[in-house]
């Protein structure tokens, strides 16, 4: 997108929300009984809202997303991590293959480094290349955090102090409403994510949630994590604290079941959400793969059909992969449509249910002017980062961390490994044999410059002490001479 096309954008955008009338003392978010070890005798590592937001960018990298829309985003955790710009422009990571690990070897088998961690670090490597970031909210007191986290840092007039280089523009925005509202400005992202967010909706809102996000956004993968209700009887210490007087009664009156959260109107057992899933699934032509985070210290097990294999682990959230479908759905998508919505012709800006709360440009910030350098140039500079680190090898992260190298590269870490000589994937286009570049276990690529010569050191100490000595012979040779 160029740079006059984001100024159209917004331009056209709606009148921002007053920032004055937003909380400015936010108080902590409840934590949910599950997280409280006090109480359940449970702990997780990494934390549990840390394998959640770990799950979601591991499923958002595969699916290879531009864009992201963060519904129920509240102060920001997600957000904080989708915001921060990817290390290169837009290009395939660089995977090793099994011709370029033998030449480099002298062998036809695979070192252990490589095929042990191969996969690994083929996740490793992969990156998150978003050019549109948005977030919903319906709480007015977590939208002033947000907005901080989606509002661009201050440029620096020198560009050898970025820290983060840029290297594509960004547009971020931050919306408060529901969910149940449609918003028309919303659609077009390429996934939607719900983190530990269905459970709090009331029934009348989550009917609304299919209508809106699988029937009317449309996005190409739709993820949801949610509470697992099974969960809830496996704490060791459920008895001995009393858990149903510490937790929180069912408050939609459907259920007797005492749920984690003050806030929480919905909490499912794992057949429940599989049913669920699946519904809105079939409903709205979406594949769905559903599996769950959070095995704790004390695991527990969903009871195996086979006697001979162990149980699936009975996770504490439940997580669910929306895949758009190519079949029809068995409603109509969008459906939401059959009135006159805001933002549509004849609409009024008032009428609208959701509002702005913040839409940002992030501008390309990073070193070089924007063109490939010449393959020796980049050969050369290179040669001068390891005379002046006085080293023979470093990792293509180090070398990569130089902005002066990335800079020359115009932000393609592929162009600065095809000048090196190239590996796996990314062939030499430099035909240089001078740097060797392997992968190795727990660093990754790492760059070796063949002809390094390591700087000597100049010890003084030695000359210092064979200086003195020498004064003091030519100091006792004058005085046989009867020299002064």
């Amino acid at each position: 997108m160029s740079n006059q096309e984001v100024d159209h954008d917004l331009a056209d955008s709606p009148e921002l929300l007053s920032h004055s009338s937003l909380p400015q003392d936010v108080t902590a978010p409840e934590v949910s009984m599950v997280e409280e070890s006090t109480v359940t005798g449970v702990s997780f590592t990494p934390e549990l809202w840390m394998q959640r937001r770990h799950w979601a960018l591991e499923v958002l990298r595969k699916e290879y997303v531009r864009s992201v829309l963060d519904i129920g985003c509240g102060p920001g955790s997600l957000l904080e991590t989708l915001v921060v710009p990817p290390t290169t422009i837009k290009e395939p990571p660089i995977l090793p293959s099994q011709s370029s690990s033998s030449r480099l070897n002298g062998s036809d088998q695979l070192p252990s480094p490589v095929d042990t961690d191969e996969e690994e670090y083929s996740l490793g490597v992969r990156e998150l290349f978003i050019k549109r970031l948005g977030g919903l909210d319906v709480s007015p007191s977590v939208i002033t955090s947000a907005l901080k986290t989606l509002t661009p840092p201050a440029q620096s007039s020198t560009p050898s102090s970025l820290t983060i280089p840029r290297w594509e523009p960004l547009i971020t925005e931050l919306w408060l409403g529901g969910i149940e509202k449609y918003n028309a400005k919303l659609e077009g992202y390429e996934a939607i994510v719900l983190l530990e967010v269905v459970e709090h909706l009331d029934p009348d809102v989550l009917n609304r949630f299919g209508v809106v996000t699988f029937g009317t956004y449309r996005p190409k993968v739709l993820l949801v994590t949610t509470p697992n209700f099974d969960f809830n009887a496996k704490f060791p210490r459920a008895e001995e604290h009393d858990f149903a007087k510490k937790g929180f009664v069912d408050p939609t009156g459907r259920t007797d079941r005492v749920f984690r959260h003050s806030d929480h109107k919905l909490e499912m057992t794992s057949k429940e959400f599989r049913e669920w899933a699946e519904a809105e699934a079939a409903n709205w032509g979406y594949d769905v793969e559903i599996s769950g985070v959070g095995v704790s210290s004390h695991p527990s097990y969903y009871p195996s059909d086979d006697p001979t294999q162990p149980g699936q682990p009975i996770y504490a959230s439940q997580t669910a992969i929306f895949r758009l479908a190519t079949g029809l759905p068995l409603r109509s998508p969008r459906s939401v449509r059959t009135v006159e919505l805001p933002f549509m012709p004849g609409s009024r800006e008032s009428s609208h249910p959701h509002k702005l709360a913040g839409k940002f440009l992030h501008t390309v910030a990073a070193p070089g002017d924007g063109r490939k350098h010449p393959v020796q140039e980049v050969i050369q500079i290179v040669r001068d980062c390891y005379k002046k680190w006085n080293v023979g090898e470093v990792s293509l992260d180090e070398l990569w961390g130089d902005h002066e190298v990335s800079g020359r590269c115009a932000g393609s870490k592929r162009h600065l490994v095809g000048s090196l000589g190239g590996f796996g994937d990314c062939p030499s286009i430099s035909g240089s044999l001078e740097f060797m570049i392997r992968l190795e276990r727990g660093r990754g690529l790492i760059v070796k410059w063949v002809e390094f010569k390591p700087r000597k050191e100049i010890d003084t100490s030695d000359r210092w002490g064979q200086s003195i000595q020498q004064g003091h012979l030519k100091s006792a040779e004058s005085a046989e001479a009867g020299g002064w």
